[in-house]
């Protein structure tokens, strides 16, 4: 078992030390490469997976057998907790877009243990939130924003991982074609407001960024 820092349970630093403590008893540090599964649809949860480092992908298959994101994930964050909440198989795979670390908890103990506890529940509400925030955006870009309004939201929510993306990858988050991808980029590129370079992209100008979706 890899040893586990005090450090990967900042994410928990509003438990007492003695709770802290016993949380480390029952949790396994594993550590992934880009592109291993962490689970698979179908499968029963064991653990209650926290990314403490990394970029996770929740994704599914289509009729076509083409693959859908659900969700990118950054790192520090539960991935898929209310599967365990309410004893659910998992709907979709998980994967990794960069290496990883996840802390796997052993979930019977820390239901038994800590999950009554109302910091505790008070920490998975807030963790269900914005993951509920994150689809209904997820909804509204898709499916009422044009193509250069998607682009320019995702590259100011996603600044900080826009490093580990390439763009292919981007064009594929947000089902775009890899052409208009291209011709949307060409134009912030020409307008200053981006830059590419061997297919990674960096901000330039925040302001008119936003000013894309901000209407």
């Amino acid at each position: 078992m890899t040893q586990i820092d005090q450090n990967d349970f900042s994410f928990f630093s509003f438990l007492k030390e003695e709770d802290l403590n016993r949380l480390k008893e029952i949790t396994i540090k594993k550590y992934f490469n880009k592109d291993e599964i962490l689970f698979y649809k179908g499968d029963e949860p064991k653990y209650l997976h926290l990314l403490i480092k990394g970029i996770a992908k929740l994704y599914t298959y289509d009729h076509k057998e083409n693959e859908v994101v659900i969700h990118n994930l950054m790192a520090p964050s539960l991935i898929a907790e209310i599967v365990n909440y309410e004893d659910l198989k998992f709907p979709a795979n998980c994967s990794f877009e960069t290496k990883a670390e996840v802390l796997l908890i052993d979930y019977e103990k820390f239901k038994t243990e800590f999950l009554l506890k109302p910091e505790i529940s008070m920490f998975f509400i807030k963790s269900l939130t914005r993951k509920i925030k994150a689809l209904e955006s997820f909804i509204n870009y898709n499916i009422s924003s044009n193509s250069l309004e998607k682009i320019a939201k995702f590259l100011i929510d996603n600044e900080s991982i826009l490093i580990n993306l390439r763009q292919v990858k981007i064009a594929q988050l947000l089902n775009i074609t890899p052409e208009t991808f291209s011709r949307k980029l060409a134009k912030l590129k020409k307008e200053k407001i981006i830059q590419n370079e061997k297919g990674y992209i960096k901000i330039l100008n925040h302001e008119k960024l936003k000013a894309c979706f901000a209407n």
